[in-house]
């Protein structure tokens, strides 16, 4: 670490506490309270250790009513620090965390390897190299880190655990790495994987099933699922697998099980996705006259305003026929001027600016070798 970066970390500690003080004071309680009932019981059921660790998570990535952060408040009623503390703090909003296997100290620094995303990092604390005495060689932590200079300082609590609760760091990071494809990502190797075992699996689909989007009765989704996933072990392992494990499946919720008719659509840039009612949208881009019925208006209105129905859905039903899609958006929205090719990529932001707030990630999350061969001993 340079002298000046050996500063910044100095600094990174001071900053830190004023950005705790700043976090408590009275015009974040409200916010402070939700987020706490939401993610930690409340106050009185959270032990100091949890409460340290939710608390970073509120001040660096929570977004508040206004979409802002308690972090980029805190710079922006800061204007006297300088660029280089204010774009550290500002980076802080992007936390690593998880567990990480101690590989060694380096000097006053501790390398750890992340159990997710396979990188090291150099890490230090603000309160000294000592407390690394508590953390040996091949032991496990799990913790959150963020960015000073070219190195990472610990925030927050961090929990130990011992070389032999291996099983116990490894679990952690399979559900990490499951649930947060996001943080795997950070290894642009990983990104690559993803993406290729993205289009193998989409070449699997469309060879199951003939196409990449496939609607069936909302009863049959499961079944169809099912199918597909027993389709990929077999291309995998051979169609007669022998003493393999049944192919690995996911649970559709109720409301796709219990849907007239549901979508899978295996995109090229969006994965798989299922969509429930995806027969009466499909109807009403047919039929725009249909959207005159409160069933059809409703869905379809449904499917432009959820985040959760990428913009890839109506361009695809829309590229069947862009006139007749014009007409579907001009009566659902009614805009009598609007036309699908010059205005449907501004519909699209307009209406799901989340999508575009972010790069396009895979839908599958690579696995280390050891988090592979510990899922298949699980």
């Amino acid at each position: 670490m340079s002298i000046s970066d050996a500063a910044l970390l100095r600094r990174a500690g001071d900053l830190k506490a004023e950005l705790v003080a700043f976090s408590q004071k009275p015009r974040y309680d409200r916010a402070a309270s939700s987020f706490l009932a939401q993610y930690g019981n409340g106050l009185e059921d959270v032990d100091e250790q949890r409460w340290m660790l939710l608390w970073d998570c509120f001040v660096l990535e929570h977004r508040l009513a206004n979409g802002r952060t308690v972090v980029e408040q805190f710079v922006e009623a800061r204007p006297d620090l300088p660029e280089v503390e204010r774009e550290m703090l500002l980076g802080w909003r992007d936390v690593v965390q998880g567990p990480f296997e101690v590989q060694r100290t380096d000097g006053p620094a501790l390398l750890v390897a992340s159990l997710v995303d396979d990188l090291t990092y150099r890490v230090r604390s603000n309160m000294g190299p000592a407390v690394f005495k508590q953390m040996p060689r091949r032991s496990f932590i799990i913790a959150r880190l963020v960015a000073v200079g070219d190195e990472w300082m610990l925030s927050g609590p961090v929990q130990i655990l011992r070389a032999r609760e291996r099983d116990t760091a490894y679990q952690l990071a399979l559900d990490m790495s499951l649930r947060t494809p996001e943080a795997v990502f950070r290894n642009p190797e990983k990104l690559a994987q993803a993406w290729e075992r993205q289009r193998v699996d989409r070449a699997r689909f469309v060879d199951c099933f003939g196409t990449d989007l496939l609607v069936v009765p909302g009863e049959q989704a499961q079944e169809r699922l099912d199918g597909y996933y027993t389709y990929c072990r077999d291309a995998v392992l051979g169609p007669d697998p022998g003493d393999a494990p049944p192919a690995v499946s996911m649970s559709l919720p109720p409301d796709l099980t219990d849907a007239e008719t549901v979508a899978l659509i295996y995109d090229e840039t969006d994965g798989l996705g299922f969509y429930a009612e995806f027969g009466l949208v499909e109807e009403a881009f047919a039929k725009p006259e249909l959207l005159r019925r409160r069933r059809w208006r409703e869905q379809t209105l449904s499917y432009l305003e959820d985040d959760s129905v990428e913009p890839m859905v109506l361009r695809r039903l829309a590229a069947r026929d862009p006139e007749t899609a014009s007409v579907v958006f001009r009566r659902l929205l009614k805009r009598p001027r609007f036309d699908w090719i010059r205005d449907g990529d501004a519909l699209m932001r307009e209406f799901k600016p989340g999508y575009f707030d972010r790069p396009p990630r895979p839908r599958v999350s690579p696995l280390s070798e050891r988090l592979a061969e510990f899922a298949k001993r699980r």
